[in-house]
């Protein structure tokens, strides 16, 4: 007895091991097992509307649920298989594939799947939760719904924005034209959008066109006038009980109505249709997979998440705007624009990015090699003022050592002519005595001649005296006595002194002398100076011509004694005129270029000046102005500037 019961308290510890490790491992693989999602399509799933919702959905779904998910669809379509939603069979067919096969969660999409969902799986199915997706009120009443039923509906005025949208494009519209099939949903939808026409306003006239076969329906569009609104409300059976897929044929249909159409479904924009308040597809999947996640995830006992309201927004294809000629403006805020062409800016920004800094970098080179190039050219123009300046100074240096032996020149030179002038003078004196003596013995003309050449010598060579005196004076600054001057007498001695000279040329000096003309102060050797040597330069520029002539004129006016030398040569050229009072500038083959600097320096010491011109005749004119009166003070010694003196007409200089 004690081994019976020794045996049974034995087997029951093992069952109650066994008991106790089975648990965990059913947990387990109830824990294992993937959550499977029913998905029930009230037409066919294969369409593009539907493939969109699909793979947001099971994206959702699957991102937003621990574990794995398995999904199942049916395609129930009722439009091609009427009168099916009560078929014992079909419920049948679902009770076999379904009931012990654990479906987590079923998704009707559209009313009529969720009615038979309700309807004739709630026996195969007990209790499992089911979100419906893609229904409509008043098709849909969300107040009639079971305990475990939730989902989405759109509102039943859901055509109103969209016929508000296109009031806004259209704002002179007569007629709004309704277009839609004979099946039950095309005449919920048509109803639905009749219904909201009222709200417009009673301007509007209202054509419905519903159930025409295609073949009838495109020509009486074409018929209809241009001012009208389009709403296409849904077709997927005509009257002669022919289906369709609304996306194949709204392109057809939107072509021939004769003005813009508009519709309450995403995916129809953008195959001709203008826009709406549009239900979008993709994103109706991404919402309604929440909400199942939301459901799936509650904790067991909690209620099922309340029924949500479907949002419509606003879309627009831009090249239907275009086409039709509506405004932009006219769309409500927030409206997605579809389809827009993009600007160039749009189109080509990186292009045109890239080559803006491409452009602007070679500007930035182009910038920095003309800074580059300008400090080189200033630069250089700094080192070659430098060497100007270098040049000049070495210029300046030469010139003062000329000078200086120029004076030292004129020092000896006046030394040594002193002694040969002398005795020409002394010779000339001895042969007038002698031909005093002999007077007697000479005739009268030959006494008269010898008397005149002898007093010329005298006087010739008293003026080389002075004209010695006066140069030296002139090189090392010494004042000279001032005296009376009469300038037309100068004029005249220089003109008989040159008589020779001239005729030796076959030149002739002609003299025009003011009459009237004031005596001037100064030294009246060096004013003969000045006019010999611009006489003498006047005969050498007009050497060249057939008929050489210098004229030398005198004329008072302003204050001032004008001495003007002209010639009839062919005139100064440009680059000598610049030059034509810089010490050692000549032109000349025999010249030394001091001539012209010294009538300057002796100018200038009488407080006067020295102006070279082309004469309105042709030749060149020098003009000599001296002051009438000057102040008794001591005179200001003159610049001795030594230069070139040039002709009045071949450039030539002495």
């Amino acid at each position: 007895m004690s081994y019976r019961l020794a045996d049974r308290a034995a087997l029951l510890a093992t069952f109650i091991c066994l008991v106790c490790t089975s648990a965990p491992r059913a947990n387990a693989q109830e824990a294992t097992r993937p959550t499977r999602v029913l998905v029930l399509y009230q037409q066919q799933s294969e369409t593009q509307p539907m493939l969109e919702f699909a793979q947001r959905l099971r994206t959702t779904i699957s991102t937003g649920v621990k574990g794995p998910v398995e999904f199942y669809q049916e395609a129930l379509d009722f439009d091609r298989f009427g009168g099916r939603e009560q078929s014992s069979p079909l419920a049948g067919y679902f009770d076999d594939k379904y009931r012990r096969f654990g479906i987590d969660v079923i998704i009707p999409v559209g009313g009529r799947a969720l009615r038979f969902a309700v309807d004739r799986l709630a026996n195969v199915l007990p209790n499992v939760p089911i979100v419906f997706a893609l229904c409509g009120e008043p098709q849909t009443d969300p107040a009639d719904q079971p305990a475990n039923v939730t989902g989405r509906i759109a509102p039943a005025q859901r055509f109103a924005p969209t016929l508000w949208m296109a009031t806004r494009l259209q704002p002179n519209a007569e007629r709004v034209v309704v277009i839609g099939g004979a099946g039950p949903a095309d005449s919920a939808s048509v109803a639905t959008a009749v219904s909201a026409i009222p709200a417009l306003g009673s301007a509007l006239q209202t054509t419905v066109l519903q159930g025409l076969s295609l073949d009838v329906l495109l020509p009486r569009l074409r018929k209809l006038s241009r001012n009208s609104i389009f709403i296409f409300a849904n077709y997927r059976q005509d009257g002669r009980g022919q289906t369709f897929e609304p996306a194949d044929i709204i392109g057809s249909i939107a072509h021939a109505a004769p003005g813009p159409m508009y519709t309450q479904l995403g995916t129809y924009v953008g195959e001709g249709p203008v826009g709406g308040s549009v239900l979008r597809f993709d994103d109706e999947g991404v919402r309604t997979g929440r909400l199942v996640v939301r459901v799936l995830n509650r904790r067991r006992g909690d209620r099922m998440p309340p029924i949500e309201s479907i949002a419509h927004t606003f879309v627009a294809d831009w090249r239907q705007l275009q086409h039709w000629g509506l405004p932009d403006a006219g769309l409500p805020a927030g409206t997605e624009v579809l389809f827009r062409e993009p600007t160039l800016w749009q189109r080509y920004r990186t292009f045109i990015l890239l080559a803006l800094g491409v452009i602007a970098a070679e500007l930035l080179l182009i910038g920095a090699l003309l800074l580059e190039r300008r400090l080189r050219i200033r630069a250089q123009a700094i080192a070659e003022e430098e060497q100007h300046r270098a040049a000049e100074t070495r210029r300046q240096i030469t010139h003062i050592g000329r000078v200086a032996l120029v004076g030292e020149l004129a020092a000896t030179m006046s030394h040594e002519l002193r002694q040969p002038l002398a005795a020409i003078l002394n010779n000339a004196e001895v042969g007038a005595r002698v031909v005093r003596r002999n007077v007697g013995k000479l005739g009268g003309e030959e006494r008269e001649l010898c008397a005149e050449i002898f007093s010329a010598i005298i006087a010739d060579d008293a003026l080389a005296s002075d004209i010695i005196t006066r140069v030296r004076a002139l090189v090392r600054k010494e004042e000279l006595p001032q005296q009376p001057v009469d300038l037309n007498e100068m004029c005249r001695t220089s003109a008989r002194v040159l008589q020779y000279d001239a005729r030796t040329r076959h030149a002739k000096i002609t003299l025009s002398l003011d009459p009237r003309l004031p005596p001037v102060t100064g030294d009246p050797v060096q004013f003969q100076q000045v006019v010999l040597n611009l006489t003498l330069n006047a005969l050498d520029a007009s050497a060249a011509t057939a008929h050489p002539c210098v004229d030398i004129s005198t004329v008072a006016r302003d204050g001032e004694v004008e001495i003007a030398v002209r010639d009839n040569g062919v005139g100064l050229a440009e680059n000598v005129r610049q030059h034509l009072f810089e010490s050692f500038f000549t032109t000349k083959a025999h010249g030394l270029g001091l001539g012209l600097p010294i009538v300057q320096s002796i100018v200038e010491r009488h407080h006067g000046r020295v102006r070279a011109e082309n004469g309105e005749q042709g030749g060149a004119v020098f003009r000599v102005m001296v002051p009438v009166r000057q102040s008794p003070r001591r005179a200001r010694a003159p610049r001795l500037r030594f230069g070139a003196e040039t002709s009045a007409s071949n450039g030539a200089v002495r």
